[in-house]
Formats: structure tokens, sequence, C-alpha cells
């Protein structure tokens, strides 16, 4: 027999109210994430672009749910089911009216989730770490950055009043930082380079990403990092998200699929190179990796990839190439990026839309089921959230999600952060090792702070 699911509940929609102007959101998310166990903030930072109008703060949500193999646990209580990311979507509410952001399942799709998405795949789950994760916000803090003007909604009780708006200076608490290595060595890493080469050769892939870990123990005030990484390394998806002891501190480049008003979009980055340190050095180094033959290639490839997998569930006719190779710039890498969009089918909806291009190809390969095998086979531990999806669902039938990349997650005292290259025939094991090390550079550069 089916277990029956409590289903999530909201009023008919939100309402919302100004509360503030001028107000430095970032404090004011610290001076929550002190009394909260369950919180998040999702800033967008650096070039201004689509994301970055709004951040948004949530707190104490009504449920916490999570999943691990086929048991979908909420608020503790475990239900055994077929498969819990469907789940996931039977507990939503009819979707609400709101244009902007209004709630809905805030938090992560971990890599191995995609064990409930292809059947052909069983790859290793984290042992500290959910498949996802998820809070359910119905209400929260919206700033409109534009205006500085500081809204709360809610949709049938009003907790504005636990909010602090006069906030005072933040007391920095202690905060320790120990390396604990790294998951492979430079050699071990060059050996995986040659097994995915040989691959290729034997026709099984033409580009597969593989990397490793770099370990950590942290105690302490874990605020003060997303405080240096959104100085270090500002980026358009810029979050800390924290259940309980678990916590997920990033600054993403890369969107992995929003659906917004019906319209998809996804925007893989592929191809690397350094920032100058001039401006001269930086376009001169923009010029050479869009004249690399193998950057391009490697990029038209997964470009393909995300047009394939977007139109799955995209009305016949709509997928469309809107921004194809252009240069993004971040504090240490520039990547060639594009962006393809199209018009989900009226039988889709934002969990088959994610599903769809769940992993991102600039974080499998290509082709991805083949990729995501080799992957198994080379990387020796799970790789959790990392490489995943962080996000939300929207109670507006709308839905954002990063890449889970340049992130660190922290489960207690053990922390990580994870980093791949694209590996392709015409890669150097030198190569490949060197582009890992420049991803790497702004999260070891805050956590050596």
């Amino acid at each position: 027999m089916k277990e029956r699911l409590p289903k999530i509940t909201i009023g008919q929609k939100p309402i919302y109210k100004k509360i503030a102007e001028d107000v430095d959101l970032f404090s004011l998310f610290q001076s929550i994430e002190e009394v909260h166990n369950n919180c998040f903030i999702f800033e967008s930072l650096g070039d201004e672009g689509d994301f970055s109008r709004y951040s948004v703060i949530g707190f104490a949500p009504e449920m916490i749910i999570s999943a691990h193999e086929r048991t979908l646990t909420i608020d503790g209580v475990a239900y055994h089911v077929e498969n819990p990311y469907q789940s996931l979507e039977e507990m939503m509410p009819q979707a609400t009216i709101a244009r902007n952001y209004a709630g809905g399942l805030v938090g992560y799709v971990g890599y191995d989730a995609v064990n409930y998405f292809e059947s052909s795949l069983r790859v290793k789950i984290h042992p500290d770490f959910p498949q996802f994760m998820f809070g359910v916000y119905t209400d929260g803090v919206v700033l409109d950055k534009l205006t500085n003007e500081l809204f709360y909604f809610y949709y049938t009780c009003d907790r504005s009043h636990l909010l602090d708006l006069k906030i005072g200076a933040h007391k920095v608490g202690q905060l320790s930082i120990s390396s604990s290595g790294d998951s492979s060595d430079q050699q071990e890493h060059a050996e995986a380079v040659a097994y995915v080469q040989e691959e290729i050769r034997k026709g099984n892939t033409f580009q597969c990403e593989v990397g490793f870990k770099s370990k950590y123990k942290i105690r302490g005030d874990t605020v003060a990092i997303y405080e240096k990484l959104r100085e270090v390394n500002p980026s358009p998806f810029m979050y800390f998200l924290k259940f309980g002891d678990k916590k997920i501190i990033g600054a993403s480049p890369e969107l992995l699929f929003s659906l917004r008003d019906g319209e998809m979009e996804t925007r893989p980055l592929a191809g690397t190179v350094k920032r100058g340190k001039t401006m001269i050095e930086d376009r001169q180094l923009a010029r050479t990796l869009l004249n690399n033959p193998k950057e391009i290639a490697e990029h038209t490839m997964l470009v393909d990839l995300h047009r394939n997998d977007i139109g799955r569930v995209a009305q016949f006719g709509t997928v469309k190439v809107r921004d194809l190779m252009s240069i993004k710039k971040f504090s240490h890498v520039q990547h060639i990026s594009s962006t393809i969009t199209g018009f989900i089918k009226p039988t889709e909806t934002m969990f088959s839309g994610l599903a769809s291009n769940f992993p991102a190809g600039t974080l499998s390969g290509a082709p991805k089921i083949e990729s995501m095998k080799i992957i198994e086979r080379l990387e020796k531990e799970a790789r959790g959230p990392y490489g995943g999806a962080v996000g939300q669902f929207g109670f507006n039938g709308d839905c954002t999600f990063a890449i889970a990349i340049r992130t660190l997650f922290l489960a207690g005292e053990s922390a990580f952060t994870q980093t791949s290259g694209g590996i392709v025939l015409d890669s150097t094991p030198e190569g490949e090792y060197q582009e890992i090390q420049r991803k790497l550079a702004a999260m070891k550069k805050v956590l050596s702070l």
C-alpha cells in the first residue's frame, strides 16, 4: 500500500509588505543565522544580469525534506516510496499567482540523485549528505537591489516581528580551518586522464569530467567563510544553505536550469583560461581561448548536449541558442559561455525540466550516461552535492538552480570542495591539473584567509 505523504499547504497568493530601506542584507542574514538552525541566503553578485536584481533570505522552514535511496524523510519521519524525487511534486500545492519569489522548496539536489532519473546508473551515495535536501519556506525576506527596498512576504502567518532590523555590528566568531589533503594526487589524476583518453579511443565517450576533492576540518563561525567568498569571488549565484550541521557555501558561476513563465534556460560554461594581470593581457587570454580549436570543439559539443537535454521537455521548434560563445569573467578565471532556451511542453513541469537537464553536461561529459559510468569508476569517493544543483522550486511554478561548483560542503566539522576538468583526446595531464588548480584558486584563497 502506498504511503500517504503530507501535503504542503499555502494561501491563495502571497502578501508582500515593505519593511525597510537601505538595510545591509548580509548583516541581517548574520543575525538570522545566529539563532536559526535552518536558514539560507541567495544573492547574485558581480556582473548585473537576469538573476541579479533580487536577493532572498529564508529562516525556520515549515518542513525539512530529504532523501536517501527510496526513503523520503519529512521532519524526521521516514516514508518508503518508489521515487523520492517524484514524491516532491506530489507534495507541492497548486501553483500560486506570483511573478516574484514567493517561497517554495529551497535546497540542493545532489549529483547522486541521478539514480532517481536514470535507471541504468547506480552512482555512489555520499555517507554525510542526503541525495537531496529541501526546506519548505512559506515566508521570507526579499531585497530589491534596484531600489534597495526590503520586503517581507507570507501567506497566512506574519513572522516579520522576528526580524531584527536594528542590526548592530556582528561579532565575528572564532574560526579554525585545517587542510586534510586531496583525495587524489597529481600522478593519480594523470592516470585518470590517460584512462579517459583510452575510453575516447574505444569510442565510449568524447569528453569526460573527472576531478578530486580537497578536504578540510573546520570549526567555528562558518558565515565568515561566506563573507570572504563574497569579497574574493563575487558570482551570479552566491549561497549559504544551513540544515543544522550541514552547510553548503558557494559562489557558482553557472546556471544549470531555470524556468520562468514557461521559458526554460540553461547556460553551459566550458573552456577555461586564467585572468590576466592587466586589461590587455586579459583580452589576449580571452582571444586565445576563443581561438583554441580544442576549447571550441569541447564547448560546441556541450552546447549540443544541452540543446538535446532541454529539447526533451521543450515544445517542438522552440529550442534556441540565444548567445553562442561569449566570454564570462570571474575573479580568477574566464570561461566560454552560451545560453540555450526553449518553451516547456504543457505536459511537463519544473521537476521534469530539471531532471532532463541533470546533471549538467559540463559536470559529466558527452555522451552523458557513458561519461558518468567512467566517472564512477575513476573518482574514489561519492560526489555528494558537488556537481548537482542548488536552488529552489517555487510555489509559483518557476524554478532556478545553479550548478553546485566553486562550493564548500560541510557536515559537522568535516568539509570538502571539489573540482573537475573536461578531458578530451587532445588533453595533457599537466594542462588538466592546472585547470583544476585555477578553478580551486578562489576557494583556496578564501580558506587560507
